[in-house]
């Protein structure tokens, strides 16, 4: 079996001369480091905007390539032949491997439907790889790549590979395990609090809330300035700005997949940053990072940890982690499916309630509001603007319901996150 690795390469482009950053897939053998070179030109040309999906990517043809060592027409071929030799089989071939693999672990992940996602983004590699003029045995066709895992001779092909018992979890168990674990509404007012109180360190409590008030991404909250250029000059610390005003835009550049677009903030969201973050600890950090770099920390950066280091993704999401497991010590009602990225729900959610109001709970609802639809997708960065519509109608009008309707009231609050947050509990036990 293959011995490869990755790791996050930064350099220059030759034909671009711009700065960029992307995973390598690398093979480690007794004398020598090799590295895949087509795998390694794709991440270079496709995945160069962004650290996620350059991991994503590297994460997905690694498995892959891995698996296909392990077959006989693989023995003894170069690893510069295997995007050559692999075929449409193998990819379901592999498919059905790892829903092998779960069965016989009895785990819940990986899921049906993240070993067909996978699968897709195996194919935008493969399909780089046609359109670049690189031979390949793969036809880029995606409605053939989900295996049917419910299928009698399937489950029973897989059964008998996993050696379990007749009577062992099937896959389709398996499945309902893995969704019983997520989310089905709102992150709960105590959720958020017992969150709060659990980071080991007050900067993610207040990128969590700006989360929270706005939307954002990790990516995007942790390039959130201290001081704005360019199209966002007018962003600083909030007792710096035009207070007249009730929200602000926010032009969000080169988030996921490298695109662009302006978001709504609203300025209390702003002055309890200031006031929560940045008069206490954010001065203090600034001095930390000069001591730690050697040089002023620039003003494009806001959130440093208490080590004086800028927070990256990677760190929100480790913590967040971290903050989950204790919230969930302390707190054995805490779900397990609440994660930070929950954060991101609120904003649109609030949104469908403030906009509809009493009409949320009849069918007119059901039908596509191109308009708020659009609003929404705008400060999600999202693109299928029908699935993203349907999914916070739902969750909006669960939040009513709830509520026993009580819409009236919310739709006065101010529309921030933690006036939000302080007045209305999604109160989840109640409906599930």
């Amino acid at each position: 079996m293959l011995n490869l690795y990755r790791r996050v390469e930064n350099y220059i482009h030759l034909e671009t001369g711009k700065p960029i950053s992307h995973h390598l897939i690398i093979e480690k053998s007794k004398n020598r480091e090799t590295l895949l070179s087509h795998p390694n030109l794709f991440l270079s040309y496709s995945c160069n905007n962004s650290i996620q999906t350059s991991n994503r990517y590297s994460s997905v043809i690694t498995k892959f390539y891995t698996f296909l060592s392990t077959l006989d027409k693989f023995k003894g071929k170069d690893l510069s032949e295997y995007h050559v030799l692999a075929s449409n089989i193998d990819i379901k071939r592999w498919q059905i491997h790892r829903q092998i693999e779960r069965v016989k672990s009895q785990s819940v992940k990986p899921t049906s439907k993240s070993i067909y996602e996978d699968a897709q983004a195996l194919l935008v590699f493969f399909n780089w790889l046609n359109e670049s003029g690189y031979p390949t045995c793969v036809q880029v066709k995606k409605k053939q790549w989900k295996a049917n895992f419910r299928n009698d001779s399937l489950l029973n092909y897989i059964s008998k590979k996993a050696k379990v018992s007749i009577d062992a979890k099937n896959v389709t168990v398996l499945d309902k395990e893995s969704r019983q674990k997520k989310n089905k509404t709102l992150i709960s007012q105590n959720e958020i609090n017992w969150f709060r109180e659990s980071f080991n360190d007050p900067v993610y409590d207040a990128i969590f809330m700006l989360c929270l008030g706005t939307a954002m991404r990790p990516i995007d909250l942790c390039r959130f300035p201290y001081i704005g250029t360019g199209s966002n000059s007018h962003i600083m610390p909030y007792s710096d700005m035009d207070q007249s005003t009730k929200t602000i835009e926010y032009h969000v550049s080169n988030s996921k997949g490298g695109k662009s677009r302006d978001i709504v903030i609203n300025i209390k969201d702003l002055e309890r940053l200031e006031n929560n973050y940045i008069n206490k600890h954010f001065y203090e950090r600034k001095e930390k990072y000069t001591k730690r770099y050697g040089k002023e920390c620039p003003p494009h950066i806001l959130f440093l940890n208490k080590f004086g280091k800028p927070v990256t993704p990677t760190m929100v999401s480790s913590r967040g982690s971290d903050a989950k497991n204790l919230a969930i010590k302390n707190h054995p009602e805490f779900r397990e499916g609440t994660t930070f990225y929950d954060a991101r729900d609120w904003w649109p959610t609030m949104f469908m309630i403030r906009t509809f109001k009493e009409k949320l709970l009849t069918e007119e609802t059901n039908v596509l509001y191109l308009a708020v639809a659009e609003v929404v997708m705008q400060q999600m960065g999202h693109e299928d603007i029908a699935t993203t519509y349907k999914h916070y109608i739902d969750m909006a009008k669960l939040i009513v319901i709830a509520h026993k309707g009580q819409v009236n009231e919310l739709v006065k609050e101010s529309f921030d996150a933690v006036s939000c947050v302080e007045k209305y509990d999604s109160v989840l036990h109640e409906v599930f």
